[in-house]
């Protein structure tokens, strides 16, 4: 064993060096068989240099063949370091680097090597892939017999003189890689935001990012990570994306009552994310509900989820409080604890305030919120509440009724100098919600929004008027500011060129006198 040591060590110089030219020519001219693998391949070139380099004077070293193949990175792994290839052939590192210098003359040599070409055709032919995929590929072409790293086949590109364009990234073998990593970008930007994406919004949110490609290339590209889950052959999410806005809001929704049909729980997810996109800044986007096949594919592969018959129910425990928020929950006990478990929207305000949430969300949860469900016209209830027919009737009379008794006075007209104004007798509503549910601005006005100034010329929120309803919303800070009572009035002079109002209110003769004034200017 020492003496094959010291064999290997001696110096490793021919008795009469070949010319340069003459060793080069001869490697050039040798023909290997194109039919045995690659890595054989790769120690019959490395083992015939020697021989040419060295005169043909010494029998071939498998030590320093091997260990010359393992710095080049020729036999499946990426090139290794000096270290590593002085203790494949038993040497010093520095006689390692010694045997490197003497063969550096064949890296870059483009020797007639048909396994070689194959392989990068092949390689080039499957990406995008993974770099198990294309070592897989190679083994069953009987091209290989171990598993090639990318970084190996590139090695052995740059020694035999081949070009070799193809990279990982994203674990993705590719030849384009902004384009790659702009569609996994995307794909997680879609999963993270909204739970699941389909290939043509992977697509969309690409193209926004600058990244021209299209929905079989986005197929192509996502089908070799093992980042991306495919829920079926359309819809796709990010594995580590386990929790995100579609999660939270199933969650809400089965937090409240479980099961719920598929259909009603994608309806809920599609009516809470409408309100979310309503507050979104123009640089967001929006958020798009799944469809009902998208919905049931990710259910049915999340582990918080189960799915019997499209009933949707979770798997882990949920605690109202912390999936809803306090205020949300609190509002889902109030509803629970009424006489027939359904209010009218009224009754359901003054319950809150009573309990002193803030009247505003309260209203966003009654209109967007998945936990609440609007049974009919002015009937609120708590999604999974079995409520008959006839106590959603009696709470609508009763409210009705009440409705009735209470002045409903409403006044508009326009100020000689062109200014429209409107005076109105406070309802519950009104109080309430801060809403006007009247058209009080003429004929053709735009929707415009009105900054609001109080009696003191103080500013007291905005007021949104829109065009095709008149309904205007946002004079509950007014209200709350001035803790308006029902049968006040109050009085509100707009000027939409400025797009600001005046609001004041009071006993209906005082207000009434300021309209009429107003009217005389």
């Amino acid at each position: 064993m020492t003496g094959q040591a010291n064999a290997v060590q001696e110096p490793d110089r021919p008795d009469t060096q070949a010319d340069l030219a003459s060793v080069l020519r001869k490697l050039a001219e040798s023909t290997f068989d194109d039919t045995e693998p690659l890595e054989t391949t790769v120690l019959r070139i490395l083992s015939e240099a020697d021989r040419v380099i060295h005169g043909n004077r010494r029998s071939c070293r498998p030590a320093v063949i091997n260990g010359l193949a393992a710095r080049y990175g020729l036999l499946g792994q990426p090139p290794a370091t000096l270290e590593e290839s002085g203790r494949a052939m038993g040497v010093t590192r520095e006689r390692a680097r010694q045997i490197q210098k003497q063969h550096e003359a064949l890296r870059g040599l483009h020797l007639w090597w048909p396994q070689l070409d194959a392989v990068l055709e092949l390689a080039s032919r499957q990406a995008p892939c993974t770099e198990l995929a294309l070592a897989d590929a190679l083994l069953r072409r009987g091209l290989t017999t171990t598993r090639y790293s990318l970084g190996s086949l590139r090695a052995c590109a740059e020694f035999a003189g081949r070009p070799f364009d193809l990279n990982v990234k994203d674990g993705v073998i590719t030849d384009d890689p902004n384009t790659l990593t702009a569609v996994y970008r995307a794909t997680r930007r879609v999963a993270e935001r909204q739970g699941l994406a389909t290939l043509l919004q992977v697509s969309d949110e690409a193209l926004d990012a600058g990244a021209v490609v299209t929905e079989d290339d986005v197929r192509a590209l996502l089908a070799a990570s093992e980042s991306i889950v495919w829920l079926d052959e359309n819809h796709v999410t990010w594995r580590s994306s386990v929790r995100n806005r579609l999660v939270n809001t199933l969650r809400t929704l089965l937090s409240v009552h479980q099961p719920v049909d598929l259909l009603s729980a994608r309806q809920a997810v599609e009516n809470f994310w409408a309100y979310r996109n309503a507050g979104r800044t123009a640089d967001q986007a929006d958020l798009v509900a799944p469809t009902l096949t998208g919905l049931r594919a990710f259910c049915e592969w999340h582990d918080q989820f189960a799915l019997d018959d499209d009933e949707l129910s979770a798997t882990v425990p949920l605690d109202l409080n912390a999936e809803l928020g306090v205020e949300a929950a609190l509002l889902v006990e109030l509803i629970r604890m009424s006489p027939n478990g359904v209010l009218d929207r009224t009754s359901l305000m003054e319950t809150a305030e009573a309990f002193g949430l803030n009247l505003s969300t309260v209203s966003v949860y009654l209109t967007f919120h998945p936990a609440f469900v609007q049974l009919d016209r002015n009937a609120w209830t708590v999604r999974g509440a079995q409520v008959a027919s006839d106590v959603v009737a009696t709470v609508q009379g009763q409210a009705r009724a009440r409705s009735l008794t209470e002045n409903r006075d409403f006044r508009a007209g326009v100020t000689p100098n062109g200014r429209p104004w409107v005076m109105l007798a406070v309802t519950s509503n009104f109080r309430l919600t801060g809403v006007l549910l009247r058209r009080w601005l003429p004929p053709g006005t735009p929707s415009t929004r009105f900054e609001l100034t109080d009696g003191r010329g103080e500013p007291c929120g905005s007021a949104v008027y829109n065009d095709e309803t008149g309904f205007t919303h946002g004079f509950g800070t007014y209200v709350r500011r001035f803790g308006l009572r029902v049968g006040e009035y109050v009085y509100m002079c707009a000027d939409p060129d400025e797009e600001t109002a005046t609001v004041t209110h009071g006993a209906s003769d005082a207000v009434g006198r300021l309209a009429q004034t107003n009217q005389a200017d």
